[in-house]
């Protein structure tokens, strides 16, 4: 048996570890390296440079439905079509990885999630030479960990599936058993499809001789692009059918932009057309792509039972409201045809939400740019905006979806989705549909026959009204098995009591609010905007609200030790984490704001009640804050307030972040924390305002809640903003990302020193600010502090 750093690995635990994975996460590869053989990695690129203790990387991954990748891209490849799924499979990685990293801390070890796309260093950093460097490539780690081989094109390709497949990584120091290497060369024949049909010619122009990967006594090689060139259509979304110039760079990438505008994203042919020789096959009646081999081959076009009902069962399971069946011939008569948008359809399962509020073209544009990794429009406060409806209810469509297909195909059947089927007119012809409230359908295609279900929907159940003590139990039970670590409840009237207190030292502060008026990979053009701050009751977001049931989830404890002072200098797995515990805290409270609704009651939810947090910048548009709903969990008895403001929980710390469900129902509410023996560390701790580089923190306010008193210093927000949310002090996180930006904060804020800072943007790492804050990071209650 092997040892690492000199521990035998685990065998029970690894078996543990690869179940949640394949079962539980529902993964369709999963697979773990030893720390050893990531020796040849660069430091700053590497597991052990984030992490120094690591002994384990597991590594998962999903598979691209095939009918995704053989009927996208078809007519160009930057019309993608239904390989639009990849944007539903990034969003699915990212909670797989934090959910991972969560059981391992559960079992007692120490993890850091790695986010699935889209946080890179876009040029070399100090001794790192590579330009779009990510923090660990999960590429790289997919074939450390056995799972695959490196492809001709430099994707990690797998004997199942080939190219079609997306990772996701944790680094971790459990001690695990590692998976078997592949042998190199073992699944690539170099058909050379990949480089026949780049249009950016990445594979073929600008490549200087090979890339040689040493792991254990094996060596992999794939070909070394200027990934410049690679990223023309794939990141800058330039059109490919541009003539693309000999030499690219980053100047060419903006003058082209500059002058040609972009087209849209790609779907690389580098994936479209890499499928293992065994595997591979053509069908040019069906697409012009390789088409994969099965590995199961259904006996009949008739699904069996089991699975028309597990088929039936997925979306119920992930939030959907109802999944209907129905046959071809059925929708033919109201204009549907469905074998225009899969050649064989048999059958269309579609899949529907209903909600409430409204959800304008602005939400769903912004919802759309967030899917594909872009900040999107965000707004100054989310009791503001319906785009929170619309991100949960499309999620909860597009995983049920996603699913649905996997199963099909791992049966044998063909099965596609977000196709251009005419959702509307097909959502049209389901009977029973609410009128108060909205539908939303995504249907999944598959040649499989299946036996239809009813086109009419159930009526709406009378509400059943149920005891505030019944009520809690239910909302507890609820969020806990929807992933939460930690529920509170307050009554309504206790916020409001807190909040007249804050409002005394918040309200009528004056803040500034800008947006870039200027798409990316442009120069910022900066509009700045002033706000007055009220503090909010949670009568300002529903009328004669009763209850504040308030959620929180924890950031990975080791995130936020390792962020930029470990020898990878890394800070995206802090930014990850930042967004992504935000879209698990909406996934779980949309399950609270069911169950609220189906008892007869109202609901919403804010990720910062009082109005008084801020915003900081991310790789996924702007998170809320540290600082936001902390007086919620205060209230709820979740955590008290340091003197720096963080809510602080007596089991997570400072590394737990919260959203509240403001209802009508009276639910029993629990006590406030009277315990602040666990906040001992704050007695005479002056680190997080030592730690400030703009100063922001400022006098001292004093609240008291039931008996229980906090003291803690306000933060200026002007100040504040300037380093995590308009990023204009590299030390708040861009400096470890190359940006090399820090503008000094004036004395006095205007909006003219703002727009003046902010057009010192660089122009394309703009897009993806990776900020966290050093007030958290120096504070002992986030993280152990070194003398």
């Amino acid at each position: 048996m092997s040892v690492q750093n000199g521990q035998t690995p685990d065998c029970l635990l690894t078996a543990r570890v690869k179940h949640h994975a394949l079962h539980d996460l529902n993964c369709d590869l999963a697979g773990v390296a030893d720390i050893e053989r990531f020796a040849n990695a660069p430091l700053k690129m590497s597991p052990q440079g984030i992490m120094p203790r690591a002994h384990s990387v597991v590594v998962m991954g999903l598979h691209h439905p095939d009918a995704a990748i053989e009927l996208g891209g078809r007519s160009h490849p930057q019309e993608i079509g239904p390989y639009e799924i990849q944007y539903g499979m990034n969003a699915r990685l990212d909670e797989i990885s934090y959910r991972m990293a969560l059981f391992l801390e559960d079992e007692g070890f120490e993890a850091v999630p790695i986010v699935s796309s889209n946080i890179w260093r876009y040029k070399g950093y100090k001794e790192l030479p590579e330009n779009f460097a990510p923090d660990l490539s999960h590429l790289h780690a997919a074939v450390a960990a056995g799972l695959a081989d490196f492809g001709l094109n430099g994707l990690a390709i797998t004997p199942e599936f080939g190219a079609r497949q997306r990772w996701v990584t944790v680094i971790t120091d459990a001690a695990l058993q590692p998976t078997p290497l592949l042998k190199p060369g073992s699944v690539c024949d170099q058909c050379m499809l990949c480089v026949k049909h780049c249009m950016s010619q990445a594979l073929s122009k600008e490549t200087s001789g090979w890339n040689i990967v040493r792991i254990e006594n094996h060596e992999y090689r794939y070909i070394r692009k200027n990934l410049w060139r690679c990223a023309w259509g794939e990141h800058f979304d330039l059109d490919l059918d541009l003539d693309l110039p000999e030499r690219v760079d980053e100047q060419v990438i903006l003058e082209a932009v500059a002058k040609h505008g972009t087209r849209d994203g790609e779907m690389g042919s580098c994936l479209r057309y890499c499928v293992p020789a065994d595997l591979r096959f053509f069908d040019p009646s069906y697409t012009d792509a390789p088409r994969r081999l099965k590995r199961l081959k259904p006996q009949s076009s008739s699904v069996a039972p089991r699975l028309h009902e597990q088929v039936q069962s997925i979306g119920v399971g992930l939030g959907a409201d109802f999944t209907i069946v129905r046959a071809a011939e059925s929708l033919r008569p109201v204009g549907i045809e469905i074998t225009d948008f899969l050649p064989d359809a048999a059958t269309a399962i579609t899949v529907g939400v209903h909600h409430n509020g409204p959800v304008g073209r602005d939400c769903e544009e912004a919802a759309k740019q967030r899917a594909a990794g872009g900040a999107g429009a965000t707004p100054e406060s989310e009791s503001e905006y319906d785009e929170r409806f619309y991100w949960v209810t499309h999620n909860i469509l597009v995983q049920s979806a996603y699913d649905i297909c996997r199963e099909l195909e791992r049966y044998g059947y063909e099965a596609v989705t977000l196709t251009d089927l005419p959702e509307r007119q097909l959502a049209g012809h389901i009977e029973g549909a609410q009128p108060d409230r909205r539908l939303r359908t995504l249907t999944v295609l598959t040649n499989a026959t299946m036996p239809e279900t009813a086109m009419r929907l159930p009526s709406v159940r009378p509400p059943r009204r149920t005891g505030p003590a019944a009520l809690a139990r239910d909302l507890k039970r609820v969020v806990t098995m929807a992933g939460a670590d930690l529920v509170g409840i307050a009554p309504a009237s206790r916020i409001g009591k807190l909040a007249g207190q804050l409002a005394a030292s918040f309200d009528g502060e004056k803040f500034l609010v800008a947006r870039d008026r200027q798409p990316r990979s442009f120069t910022y053009d900066p509009e700045v905007s002033s706000a007055v701050r009220r503090v909010k009751i949670p009568d300002d977001y529903l009328s004669a609200a009763k209850s504040v049931l308030v959620i929180g989830i924890r950031i990975p404890r080791a995130t936020a030790d390792c962020t930029a002072r470990t020898p990878a200098e890394a800070v995206g797995p802090y930014a990850f984490a930042e967004y992504e515990s935000v879209n698990l805290l909406r996934a779980i409270a949309w399950r609270a704001l069911r169950l609220l609704e189906d008892r007869g009651f109202n609901a919403t939810w804010t990720l910062d009640l009082a109005g008084i947090g801020s915003l900081t910048a991310g790789p996924r548009g702007e998170q809320p804050d540290i600082f936001s709903n902390r007086f919620a969990a205060l209230a709820a008895g979740l955590a008290r307030i340091g003197r720096c403001g963080l809510a602080v929980n007596p089991r997570f710390d400072a590394d737990v972040r919260f959203i509240s469900l403001v209802t009508d129902a009276e639910v029993e509410a629990g006590d406030v924390l009277q315990d602040n023996r666990f906040l001992s560390t704050c007695d005479g701790c002056s680190r997080a305002f030592d730690a400030c580089p703009t100063g922001a923190f400022a006098g001292e306010v004093v609240v008291r809640v039931e008996g229980v008193q906090e003291r803690f210093r306000k933060v200026e927000r002007n100040r504040c903003d300037w380093a995590k949310r308009y990023s204009l002090i590299g030390s708040e996180g861009n400096d470890y990302m190359g940006w090399n930006l820090t503008v000094p904060v004036p004395d006095e804020i205007t909006p003219e020193a703002l727009a003046a800072g902010l057009r010192k943007h660089p122009p394309i790492s703009k897009y993806r600010p990776c900020n966290f804050e050093q007030c958290l990071m120096a504070c002992p209650c986030a993280r152990p502090q070194h003398p």
